[in-house]
């Protein structure tokens, strides 16, 4: 009675309810914001608040301040074919770059440029062996996922390409251009699945009815659906969630698909309804009364599926839940009402040129279904053994969590990304930053070098960037934590001033603050050094330095004790501390003698160190790929190492890769618990619909087989044919749920029709009648849904692609495969326990004149 009355609603206020809808879509798209804007490719924002690398960014970026920390881009130049990056053209656009990144005239949000131009050390960290690739490195106060942060590359790349020299070819990649590429492909994926997906609609739907007007209904019913989730969910983005990108796209397949399928049932239902009742608002009543519960049902299996996906620790699923659940409600609405006020409108104008009539059992299915029937036990072994080797193929593949894998490869990102590689190592765009907190100051400098040995010392590190070495094992300053090595470089330092006699270039004051820092430094190894105390060498020092006169008169004696002193250091363990004072001392030389090495450790020491010398950062470069499971593997062991540094602070570890073993971590868990909530979910549901406990619990179990088995074919076609390292990382996740949700409504509209037909047939004429009569309509609803999700492929992102192509293959074998052979087969077989404890109606010899069973839309 319910769902008849809101078929009388619907024809009744026809006019108000087009009105309704119509005016609600335009408001909403008007005052909602643009999802686009709101949603994020950043797949560091959608980790549980739980997961290592969240409290990492929190403690690197309370540390040493966001400036450091949020958005950067690398530039890999490429000159390879223009003589090399040392080449007069290039090397002057390197400095010219370098001089405009730190001008007035570029972006504000521009807070450290490091070119190879600073100096001759950092030219050969930043310059690949064979001199034709080059870096710059360009860090950001804003991060990736900012307006302002796009509007800063878009800036930096109009920059490039007005100056670039011929023959070079310049490429943004790293963190922020990577999520910036991907925003781009999602839009571009998102308009490309729209276009393509109404398309098929129109065409299939024109298959289906062979009229023009039909398929006019569920397109004007979708798309006011749609627009108005649009809406919905962008001002959740705004205000209440992070949504993903990939959001968008999944609501317009799922809506235009589902919300498709909705309306097939109504229409098809309809155009019986008016063979049968002349009268437009009877037989538009009736239609929803007795497909209305139906279409309720599916829409109810799909909404417990996608909600149970909030229950997901990941956020990218936690999100699109409700988002494409919010879609599925909306869709549900618009099947209920706006497409019966648009058929009690058209009446039998709906089926233009054709008439309203009876869908006739096709005899392909009359065959399929009578031989399912009588051979129930060979069909389900033999489509079992088909299935089974795919499907255990495709449980044992790993993902792949590469997310430059999931872009076009002529994207600015990969491309650099693919020379970086190939040249320097892709370790060198994605390092790793390690924070430790809460240390003694007196202590700090032979922690850090203890840290950094135990981190090199692990499967997978290349080597560490530190204090003790600002420049990583190619660097020229290396071990300045050591006392020998700062000895030696202070009086290289200190031989440059002049104090000879050429001093002219340092006045009595700058001379007097240098010795004070010396006198300083060597007092303060004196204190923490004991065994060094009565040194010979260490007493000539002081002397000297306490006797400005003599020192410049002794200049030879000086040099040959510090060397002296320096050896000693050489002998002793752990003779580290902060080159503070020293680096004091550097600073008092005059700026016309201080040389590049000496300008470029004011830039580079204070950042790893704070000011307080009570924490330091690290910098880990990887020998593996940085999202390849041997650098994940690389993340764990350094937590564990990182454990053994907590002591009175923290040790974390944050990055790119820490990223993506964390989404690795929580993907883990995410997939076995959405397989286990959406399955109790579709069980709940089956159990009210079917009052059976046995018929459900096979259904999930073709369902399981059909996942896997797609999983496997997919699997072995992208790896084949598009030579994929793996499936993206959440394909599995949201293909199983999709195909879970959104193909076991065909085991209700089935199996709620075998019931009917079994009370009427008995057992196995019951099963072979309600396959052959509802074949046809489940077929075309099938291949609508496969279509629109077939639409994804049309996309850039690949894990977008993959997902498209799975879900439509998966939906093909259930409609063809699993709904139309294995389930019947098993519903046979099975008999009356598939019924139990519930049980069927007694067989009967006569249909009632009118039946109203929810299977009976699926005519």
């Amino acid at each position: 009675m319910f769902f008849e009355k809101i078929g009388h609603f619907a024809t009744r206020y026809r006019s108000p309810i087009l009105l309704v809808w119509i005016v609600t879509a335009i408001v909403v798209t008007v005052v909602s914001p643009n999802i686009d804007k709101v949603a994020s490719s950043n797949m560091s924002d959608f980790l549980p608040d739980e997961a290592p690398f969240i409290h990492a960014s929190d403690v690197i970026n309370d540390t040493f301040g966001k400036g450091l920390t949020s958005g950067s881009t690398v530039i890999v130049i490429d000159a390879r074919e223009a003589g090399g990056i040392r080449s007069d053209e290039t090397w002057t656009f390197l400095e010219d770059f370098k001089q405009w990144l730190t001008s007035d005239e570029a972006p504000d949000t521009i807070a450290r440029a490091v070119s190879p131009t600073d100096s001759e050390a950092l030219a050969n960290m930043m310059i690949s062996k064979d001199g034709g690739v080059g870096l710059m490195r360009i860090a950001l106060t804003t991060s990736g996922t900012e307006k302002a942060t796009g509007e800063t590359l878009d800036t930096i790349e109009a920059w490039m390409q007005d100056n670039l020299p011929p023959g070079v070819e310049a490429y943004q990649t790293g963190d922020s251009p990577i999520v910036n590429n991907t925003t781009e492909s999602v839009k571009t994926s998102v308009d490309r699945t729209i276009w393509v997906t109404v398309i098929l609609v129109i065409v299939m739907l024109l298959i289906v009815y062979r009229s023009p007007v039909s398929p006019f209904i569920p397109l004007v019913s979708v798309t006011l659906a749609y627009l108005i989730t649009r809406g919905i969910v962008a001002w959740l983005g705004d205000t209440v969630m992070t949504i993903t990108s990939y959001a968008n796209v999944m609501m317009v397949v799922v809506m235009y698909g589902a919300g498709t399928d909705y309306c097939l049932f109504l229409i098809s239902r309809f155009r019986e309804e008016m063979a049968d009742h002349p009268t437009i608002d009877k037989a538009t009543s009736h239609t929803v009364h007795l497909v209305g519960e139906t279409i309720s049902s599916s829409a109810g299996t799909i909404f417990v599926g996608f909600m149970a996906m909030t229950f997901a620790k990941m956020g990218i699923f936690k999100t699109s839940g409700p988002a494409l659940a919010i879609g599925i409600v909306l869709s549900l609405l618009a099947g209920l009402t706006l497409v019966p006020a648009l058929l009690s409108t058209l009446g039998q104008k709906a089926f233009w040129p054709g008439e309203a009539t009876h869908r006739s059992p096709g005899r392909l299915y009359e065959f399929t279904s009578k031989q399912v029937s009588s051979r129930p036990l060979l069909t389900i072994v033999l489509i079992v053994v088909l299935m089974l080797p795919f499907s255990i193929y495709g449980v044992s593949q790993r993902v792949n969590y590469n997310m430059l894998d999931d872009l076009p490869k002529d994207q600015p990102a990969v491309r650099g990304f693919a020379i970086m590689n190939e040249t320097m190592g892709s370790g060198e765009i994605l390092p790793m930053t390690v924070v430790v907190t809460g240390r003694d100051p007196n202590e700090i400098a032979v922690d850090m070098v203890h840290l950094s040995n135990d981190l090199v010392a692990l499967d997978g590190v290349k080597y560490v960037r530190s204090l003790n070495d600002p420049l990583g094992e190619e660097g020229e300053l290396t071990n300045l934590l050591r006392v020998d090595v700062q000895l030696r470089l202070a009086m290289q330092m200190f031989s440059q001033t002049g104090t000879g006699g050429d001093g002219a270039s340092m006045d009595m004051q700058q001379l007097g603050g240098m010795l004070e820092s010396l006198r300083s430094y060597f007092d303060l190894l004196a204190q923490d050094f004991p065994e060094v105390a009565d040194d010979p060498n260490l007493a000539t020092i002081q002397d000297l330095l306490g006797n400005p006169m003599r020192l410049i008169q002794g200049r030879d004696e000086l040099a040959t004790a510090i060397e002296g002193l320096a050896a000693r250091f050489e002998t002793i363990d752990d003779a580290y501390v902060l080159p503070t004072m020293f680096i004091d001392l550097l600073g008092q030389m005059p700026a016309d003698q201080q040389g590049g090495n000496v300008a470029m450790l004011g830039q580079l020491l204070p950042n790893y160190i704070t000011d307080d010398h009570t924490a330091y950062k690290l910098e880990v470069i990887l020998d593996v790929p940085p999202t390849s499971y041997e650098a994940m593997d690389t993340v764990h062991a350094i937590r564990d190492v990182l454990d053994e540094y907590k002591d009175g602070g923290e040790a974390v570890v944050g990055g790119s890769t820490a990223t993506v073993t964390d989404i690795k971590d929580v993907m883990d868990g995410d997939l076995l618990r959405a397989i286990g909530l959406v399955l109790l979910g579709i069980f709940l549901v089956l159990l009210v619909m079917l009052r059976s406990a046995v018929a459900p619990l096979y259904l999930i179990g073709t369902v399981l087989l059909s996942f896997t088995f797609t999983l496997g074919v997919t699997n072995l076609i992208f790896k084949s044919i598009d030579n994929a390292a793996g499936l993206t990382w959440y394909v599995p996740f949201f293909t199983f749920v999709f195909l879970v949700a959104l193909g076991v409504d065909y085991s209700i509209f089935l199996f709620g029709r075998i019931k009917e037909e079994v009370g009427y047939h008995g057992i196995r004429e019951g099963v072979h009648v309600a396959v052959a009569r509802t074949g046809a309509i489940i077929t075309s609803a099938g291949m609508i849904l496969a279509g629109t999700f077939g639409a994804m492929i049309s996309g850039e992102i690949r894990g977008l692609v993959e997902v498209g192509f799975a879900v439509a293959f998966g939906v093909l074998i259930d409609t063809f495969v699993v709904r139309t052979i294995l389930d019947p087969a098993l519903a046979t077989l099975f008999g009356h326990w598939t019924w139990w404890p519930g049980g069927v109606p007694k067989p009967r010899t006569q249909r009632p004149s009118q039946s109203v069973a929810s299977g009976e839309a699926a005519d």
